[in-house]
């Protein structure tokens, strides 16, 4: 079996969650969506009404089109990034930072390459490359490939480097 580094596991976990179809809850750090349905751990995560309502027909949606899964997964565009960065064995169990403390934590390139955070106050994403990225873009999108437009980022950090 051939080992694969810690960057190829961040990215086919950040792949997973797309294909998964994850959502967007804010506070989310990959909790499964049934468990939050379950334990109306939900409402308390997203407790503006209008926001709640944006999660559920979301939810409402992948569930019409049997898209939503028992390994369907909740998080926050920094809540992705943390979870990948713990399953890649990058960080310790609990890493739990902000959009904007994950842009000062690892160190500044120039340009993106495969694995590099993109960063803009608030937000974050991960680069994934052929001018793509992976975010949890927001409550009506979820977890999505994007493209990769320079002009929408203001950092480029490599939790990688050495």
């Amino acid at each position: 079996m051939i080992a694969i580094n810690q960057s190829e596991k961040y990215i086919e976990l950040l792949t997973k969650a797309v294909n998964n179809h994850a959502i967007y809850v804010w506070g989310a750090q990959g909790e499964l969506v049934k468990d939050l349905l379950a334990s109306e751990q939900l409402k308390l995560m997203e407790p503006n009404p209008k926001n709640l309502e944006r999660v559920k027909q979301h939810i409402a949606m992948l569930d019409f089109y049997g898209w939503l899964t028992k390994k369907t997964r909740a998080y926050d565009c920094s809540g992705l990034v943390c979870y990948c960065l713990v399953k890649a064995g990058r960080e310790e169990s609990g890493f739990d930072l902000t959009a904007d403390q994950l842009a000062k934590r690892y160190r500044k390139v120039e340009q993106p390459t495969f694995g590099c955070l993109l960063h803009r106050p608030g937000h974050i994403g991960t680069y994934i490359g052929f001018n793509n990225l992976i975010e949890a873009k927001g409550r009506d999108y979820g977890v999505v490939v994007s493209p990769f437009n320079a002009s929408d980022w203001t950092d480029y950090c490599n939790p990688f480097a050495a």
